[in-house]
This record gives structure tokens, C-alpha cells and sequence, in this order.
């Protein structure tokens, strides 16, 4: 599993409790729980792809021949508009029956949340966004994990969750798999990438007014590089990475504005617990 990209969805989704998403956190750990042919998050596994036989015989792998698939129809795959869940021809393409299927899970995970007392907004996972609502306290945000993590929020198990597992696994057994209706993308909404992208200039603007570069990057692109410069020495990284996260405690005593300008991008952008 990617820790820059689940770090990347954390950033603008969820509650930050002490500077990071539980609900991103507990959403990976859950998705490493499924079938890999079924993607249930947004922090999916996107690391390199294997090596592969290099010579002229070898049939490229899956990843890069969708790439070159998207590639021959036009489609920058490596674009900030462009969306590998939602077009046919990615390997990370997901079925309108996967979509049917984990939006009828998403029912029954709604109804026990709102047994237990919380709120779980819609959550269409391929158009990003997340199912926690915002504006929660600390404690309410704990609270709100547990319900559908279990008590062991970074060992998923035993809430709301595994209700939705169970009915899931129920329903492809009686084979009528769970469904729900998916709700039309709006052609206009900004995509996981776009948002991650803003949410990456809120923190270049700060770190630009702390005398600091902070270099432009796309997690999604294989050729990119990284934010910190690579010519720095080891004070000035030091330096660095300290105007990037401050110095703020963590759970209840986590404080947006001792949390450098990655935690004031998060509070700017309204993910986490001080509005």
C-alpha cells in the first residue's frame, strides 16, 4: 500500500486526529482486508509495478498496457482531470457492478452507523471523498471510527464495517449480490487529483512565506519527483521539514497551528477537528 498516496488522501479527507485522517488510515487498513479485484478505497495499492521480461517477446504487464490503451485513445492518464476508476480501459477501472455492488454495502454500513448515533455520508470511494462527516470534535471523530472500525481503530474488526462485510458475503452467497443506485458524476466536480492539487499549493504558499521551496509533485506520476529539494544539506532539512509539520502534539492536544503548513493547509481546507 502506497504510504505517500494514503498520505495524499489523509491530507484531505477525514478528521485529522494529531495530524493524521483516522478515517483514511482505517479505510486503507480495511482495504487491504477485501479481494483484490475489489477496490472498497481510495488508498489502494499503487506502488511499482513488478519487473517484467523486457524483451520483444513479453506481453506488456497489465498496468502498462491499459497505459498504452488510454494512451492510444487520446487520454492522458498522468493528467489532474483524468480518473483511472472511471475509464474502461485502466487496470484500475471499476465495473459499474463492483460500484453496485459496494454502494449496496454502503447502505447497510449506514443503517448500523445510525443505530449506533453517527452519521456515514454517501461515499462513491472513486470520485474520492470520505464517508466521515466534517466539523467533528476529537472526541466525536474517536467515537465515530470506532463505531465502524471496531474499538482497535488501526486494526479494523467487529464494527459497522464488518456488518457490511458480512451482509455482503450473505448476499453473493443467496447470489444477489448487495446494489444500490450510483449518483451521476458531475462532469464539472474536481477529481481526487485536482483537490490533492490545490490542497498541495495551500501548503507551497505557506511554505514559500517560511522562506522554504517547495517543489511541485504528482503522486500518481511515475516521473515525478518529490516536495523537499534534493540539494539541501542535513540542517536545512531539518529546518525544513519542521516549517512543513511543526511541532504540534498529538490526539486531544494536536493543535492546526503548531502543525506547520501541512496542518494549516489541512485546517484551511476544513479536514480537521477546530472548526
Amino acid at each position: 500500500m502506497n504510504v505517500q498516496r494514503i498520505a495524499a488522501i489523509a491530507a484531505i479527507t477525514g478528521a485529522v486526529l494529531g495530524g493524521a485522517s483516522v478515517v483514511a488510515l482505517g479505510a486503507a487498513a480495511y482495504s487491504a482486508n477485501q479481494p483484490r479485484a475489489e477496490l472498497v478505497s481510495s488508498a489502494h495499492d499503487d506502488g511499482p509495478e513488478p519487473e517484467s521480461d523486457t524483451t520483444s517477446n513479453a506481453a506488456p504487464a497489465a498496468g502498462e498496457q491499459s497505459s498504452q490503451l488510454a494512451a492510444a485513445s487520446g487520454t492522458d492518464t498522468n493528467a489532474a482531470d483524468y480518473n483511472p476508476y472511471l475509464d474502461p480501459l485502466s487496470d484500475q477501472y471499476v465495473t459499474p457492478e463492483a460500484r453496485s455492488e459496494w454502494l449496496g454495502k454502503q447502505v447497510v454500513i449506514r443503517e448500523c452507523m445510525a443505530d449506533a448515533g453517527f452519521d456515514f455520508l454517501e461515499w462513491q470511494w472513486w470520485l474520492g471523498g470520505s464517508p466521515q462527516p466534517t466539523g467533528l470534535d476529537y472526541e466525536t471523530s474517536i467515537l465515530w471510527t470506532q463505531a465502524l472500525y471496531g474499538p482497535d481503530i488501526y486494526n479494523p474488526g467487529g464494527g459497522c464495517a464488518t456488518k457490511g462485510d458480512e451482509a455482503e458475503a450473505a448476499a453473493r452467497a443467496a447470489g444477489q449480490p448487495l446494489s444500490a443506485t450510483e449518483t451521476p458524476v458531475d462532469p464539472e466536480a474536481a477529481t481526487e487529483r485536482e483537490i490533492w492539487l490545490e490542497f498541495q499549493q495551500r501548503v507551497r504558499d505557506c511554505m514559500t512565506e517560511a522562506g522554504h521551496e517547495y517543489l511541485y509533485f504528482e503522486w500518481w506520476n511515475p516521473d515525478g519527483s518529490e516536495a523537499q529539494p534534493l540539494d539541501l544539506s542535513e540542517a536545512e532539512r531539518a529546518e525544513w521539514t519542521l516549517a512543513l509539520h511543526g511541532n504540534s502534539g498529538g490526539g486531544a492536544a494536536y493543535r492546526w497551528e503548531d502543525a506547520g503548513c501541512w496542518g494549516r493547509a489541512v485546517h484551511e481546507s476544513g479536514n480537521d477537528n477546530m472548526h
